[in-house]
C-alpha cells in the first residue's frame, strides 16, 4: 500500500488529509483531525493502524506538517502602498472562483508593481478582454507570480512585447520568452497599474501559482496578510428540502431567514426552533470585509456543526482553472438568477469533483432525530482567523406519511448528468454531451411566434435557472430565409431585458447550429450591417503634429468584433484594444512620419462585414 500525506489548511490551523491507494482498489479516505475527533471509532482497526503509524511517523520526519509548503517571507507585496482589497481569493464571480487577489490603487492608474521575488519573466499575455495586458515570473522555489490588467510595462520589456506585436502584426499576442532571458529581482519595477482587459476599474490583480500546473492559491497563505480585525458578516440562512418526505416548518419548499446580529453573532428572527422533518441542507448567504476597505468581498471557510459534531466543512485555498465553473455546483445558482443572492449550499450536487470540501457528511444534507431538539452553529471564517457565528435550534419532527416533492413531468424529457442527451422536433435540435449538466434535470422546451426582426420562431430551451458546465449544440430552421443572407444568420439569446445577443452559428443543411453555454431564449437574425468606427480626435487632413495619438471608437451591433487592421502609408501599426470600451488607440511612433500620412482602418465582424475608414494626416 501507498501511502501519501498531504496538507490543508482547516480551522485555521494545519489539517492533515490521509490519503490510502491499493493498486487495482483505490480507496481515498479524507481524515482531517476534526474527522478522526469525531468519527475516531468508525475507522476498521486495519486502517486506524495505518492512520495511528502515519500520525506519530509524520511528527517525526514529514515537512509537509510545517508551514513550509507556502513559504512565509519569500514573497513581498508587488505594490508600495497601505494594501486594500477588492476581490479576494476564491471569493465566488460570474462563472468563476476568483483567482486572486485584487489590489486597489486609489481609483487611478501608473502605480509602480513590484516583481514580488526573483525569477524571470515566463510569460506576457497582451489580450482585449480577460487579464489585458499580464506579466508572469517563474521563481526559483517552485512557484509563479501573475500581475494583470496593468496599463505598462517597464521599458525592456516592452521593447521586447512590441517588437514581437510588430513581428505578429497583432496587438494580441501570447508570448513566452526564453527561461530566465528577461530576468527580475526582489522589488524591480515590472509594470504600472492600469485597468486593462475585462477590469471594471483600475487595481492591480495578484497571483500566487505553482509552477508545474499553474494552479492558483490563496496569496494570504504565504504570509501577505492585510490588517483585518473585522468579522466576517453573516446575511441570511436558506434551507432546502432534499428528501420527498421533507418539511422545513411545515412547508416542502426551501425557505429564507433573514438574521440579527453583528460584530460577529447572529441569530434567527424568531424565538422559536425551526422544525424540520426529513433531510436538508443549508445555504449560508455572507461576505467580508477588512479593516482599509468597506468593499465586501467572498468568503473561503465554512464549518457548520450540529450538537457540537463538525459535519460539513468549507475550504477553497486552492483551484484549478479547469475546474474554477464548477462553481455554478457551489451556489444556488436559481437564487443567484432570481434575487441576485449567492447563497453557498452545502449540498454536494453529482457532477461537482472540487476537492473544497474536507468534511461533508452524507453528501451535505442532514437528517436530524425526530422528537428532538438540536444545535446546529455556523461558523464564517476569513484568512485573518476573524470568525462569524450563527446559532439556531432546530426540533426534529416526523416526516409526512406521502412523498411531498412530486415533479410535473408532462411535456418535460428526462435528461441525466453523466449521459449523452438530445431533444428534437422539426425545427429545433439540441446535443448535449454527458456531465454538461450538475445534476438530472426534466428538460422543458417550449416555442413561440416570430418577433420583429428574428428569422425562427422563438426557442425556449429549458430555462435560464439551471447551470450548465460545458458547452452543448443547438440548431435551428429558419422560418424565412434569403439564400444570399446564408452567411449572415446567427443564433441569438434574449436577455432579461428583450436585447437579443448573438452566439455564432453556421448554416448547413438548412439549420443554423452553434455551440452555446447557458438554456434560454434563442432565435435566428441577419446581421448585415458593417461596424462601427468613430474617430474620436482625427478627421480628413488634419494636422497632428501637436497630439501623441490617434484614438477611434469601432463597435459592432450583433455578431461582434473579429478583426481590425490598422496601417499607416501602407505598414501595419500597432493599435492598443480596450474591448471594454470600443477603443482603438495608436500612440505614435517612427511609422507616422513628417509631412503627409495615409492612415487607412478596416475592421471586420465575425459574418464578414467591413467598414473602412481612410484620412490623409499631417505631422
Amino acid at each position: 500500500m501507498n501511502i501519501q500525506i498531504f496538507q490543508q489548511n482547516v480551522q485555521n490551523g494545519i489539517n492533515k488529509v490521509f490519503r490510502t491507494e491499493n493498486p487495482g482498489n483505490i480507496i481515498t479516505l479524507l481524515l482531517p483531525f476534526e474527522y478522526l475527533r469525531f468519527h475516531f471509532n468508525t475507522i476498521p482497526g486495519n486502517m486506524l493502524l495505518a492512520v495511528s503509524f502515519l500520525l506519530i511517523f509524520s511528527f517525526s520526519v514529514s515537512p509537509l506538517w510545517s508551514q513550509e509548503d507556502y513559504p512565509q517571507g519569500y514573497f513581498r507585496f508587488p505594490i508600495d502602498f497601505t494594501p486594500s482589497l477588492s476581490g479576494t481569493f476564491a471569493e465566488i464571480r460570474s462563472n468563476h472562483f476568483h483567482s486572486g487577489l485584487d489590489y486597489r490603487t486609489g481609483g487611478v492608474e501608473g502605480k509602480p508593481l513590484y516583481a514580488a521575488a526573483d525569477g524571470f519573466v515566463s510569460r506576457i499575455r497582451i489580450s482585449p478582454g480577460g487579464f489585458g495586458k499580464a506579466i508572469y515570473l517563474e521563481h526559483p522555489n517552485g512557484f509563479s507570480t501573475v500581475y494583470a490588467h496593468v496599463r505598462n510595462f517597464a521599458p525592456g520589456i516592452t521593447q521586447y512585447i512590441r517588437s514581437e506585436q510588430y513581428k505578429q502584426e497583432s496587438f494580441d499576442v501570447d508570448l513566452y520568452p526564453e527561461p530566465k532571458s528577461i530576468q527580475v529581482k526582489k522589488g524591480e519595477v515590472i509594470a504600472w497599474s492600469g485597468n486593462s482587459g475585462s477590469s471594471g476599474g483600475p487595481h492591480l490583480h495578484f497571483e500566487i501559482r505553482h509552477t508545474h500546473n499553474q494552479q492558483p492559491i490563496n496569496p494570504k497563505l504565504f504570509g501577505l496578510n492585510i490588517l483585518d480585525n473585522i468579522h466576517p458578516v453573516i446575511q441570511a440562512l436558506k434551507i432546502y428540502p432534499t428528501g420527498e418526505y421533507s418539511t422545513i416548518n411545515g412547508k416542502e419548499e426551501a425557505l429564507t431567514f433573514e438574521l440579527k446580529g453583528a460584530n460577529g453573532n447572529y441569530w434567527l428572527n424568531q424565538d422559536q426552533p425551526i422544525r424540520i422533518a426529513g433531510e436538508v441542507a443549508f445555504g449560508i448567504q455572507a461576505y467580508d470585509v477588512h479593516n482599509h476597505s468597506n468593499l465586501k468581498n467572498g468568503i473561503s471557510i465554512i464549518d457548520i456543526s450540529i450538537d457540537d459534531k463538525l459535519v460539513f466543512a468549507y475550504r477553497v485555498n486552492e483551484f484549478a482553472f479547469s475546474e474554477t465553473r464548477y462553481v455554478n455546483a457551489v451556489i444556488d445558482y436559481e437564487e443567484l438568477m432570481r434575487s441576485k443572492r449567492r447563497f453557498i449550499q452545502t449540498r454536494l450536487l453529482p457532477n461537482n469533483p472540487l476537492r473544497i470540501y474536507p468534511i461533508n457528511n452524507n453528501g451535505g444534507t442532514f437528517l436530524f432525530a425526530e422528537q428532538k431538539n438540536h444545535v446546529v452553529k455556523i461558523e464564517v471564517k476569513d484568512a485573518a482567523g476573524n470568525t462569524a457565528k450563527l446559532q439556531f435550534r432546530v426540533a426534529g419532527t416526523q416526516p409526512s406519511a406521502a412523498p411531498l416533492l412530486a415533479t410535473n413531468t408532462d411535456n418535460k424529457t428526462f435528461f441525466r448528468y453523466d449521459r449523452i442527451n438530445r431533444f428534437q422536433n422539426n425545427d429545433f435540435v439540441l446535443e448535449m454531451p454527458a456531465n454538461a449538466l450538475y445534476e438530472d434535470v426534466w428538460f422543458e422546451f417550449d416555442e413561440e411566434a416570430m418577433v420583429k426582426g428574428t428569422l425562427a420562431k422563438q426557442f425556449h430551451v429549458h430555462n435560464k435557472y439551471t447551470p450548465v458546465h460545458s458547452n452543448f449544440t443547438i440548431a435551428m430552421k429558419p422560418v424565412m430565409f434569403d439564400q444570399k443572407l446564408k452567411n449572415k444568420v446567427v443564433i441569438v439569446r434574449k436577455d432579461d431585458n428583450g436585447k437579443w445577443s448573438a452566439a455564432g452559428g453556421s448554416f448547413k443543411d438548412g439549420f443554423v447550429t452553434a455551440s452555446v453555454r447557458s438554456f434560454g431564449v434563442y432565435s435566428l437574425m441577419a446581421d448585415t450591417l458593417a461596424p462601427q468606427i468613430k474617430p474620436l480626435n482625427v478627421v480628413i487632413n488634419k494636422n497632428i503634429s501637436q497630439q501623441q495619438d490617434i484614438r477611434i471608437k469601432i463597435s459592432d451591433d450583433l455578431s461582434g468584433i473579429k478583426s481590425y487592421r490598422g496601417t499607416m502609408n501602407g505598414k501595419w501599426i500597432l493599435m492598443d484594444y480596450d474591448a471594454k470600451n470600443d477603443l482603438l488607440v495608436y500612440e505614435m511612433d517612427d511609422r507616422t512620419q513628417k509631412g503627409s500620412n495615409k492612415f487607412k482602418l478596416v475592421v471586420e465582424d465575425q459574418v464578414g462585414n467591413q467598414a473602412v475608414y481612410e484620412a490623409t494626416l499631417v505631422r
